[in-house]
């Protein structure tokens, strides 16, 4: 991987802190990723509802769902940005395993990073077989690695 490509991935995607008032009326900072969109589940839903002429059914996923967009990052990473959102589902619903992602949402080197630990505890591991190994790579993952 070029250097450039993987030090933009080490650095990560701009976060900043904004202060919102919440419903309560009180004063709290929010942490906001650039390329996660929190939110846009529910937000489709209800236009989805308001529009609903000619419409019989709308499937969405669970409302804790952040949608994560390529952003700034460089590459298409398509199936570390479905693994991005899917683990958003398991921290914000605190299913099992949730305390590994409390902090954050990991990036693409840190999903590497848990494909090839996984890997590490299969013997028989088609992943890495077929690919080589994807740390550091721009190597395409599918679902078994999801």
């Amino acid at each position: 991987m070029p250097e450039s490509v993987l030090k933009k991935l080490r650095d990560g995607e701009p976060t900043r802190r904004i202060n919102r008032i919440g419903r309560d009326g009180r004063i709290f900072t929010e942490r906001v990723v650039e390329n996660e969109v929190p939110e846009l589940i529910p937000t489709i839903t209800r236009l989805s509802v308001a529009s609903s002429e000619g419409l019989s059914n709308v499937y969405v996923c669970h409302p804790s769902v952040h949608h994560v967009h390529k952003g700034t990052s460089p590459g298409y990473f398509c199936g570390y940005r479905n693994i991005q959102m899917l683990v958003s589902y398991i921290r914000d619903t605190k299913a099992k395993g949730h305390e590994r992602f409390e902090k954050a949402i990991p990036g693409i080197l840190q999903i590497q990073d848990l494909i090839e630990e996984a890997w590490d505890r299969d013997p028989f591991c088609v992943g890495r077989q077929e690919t080589g190994g994807i740390r550091n790579t721009r190597k395409w993952i599918g679902t078994p690695e999801v």
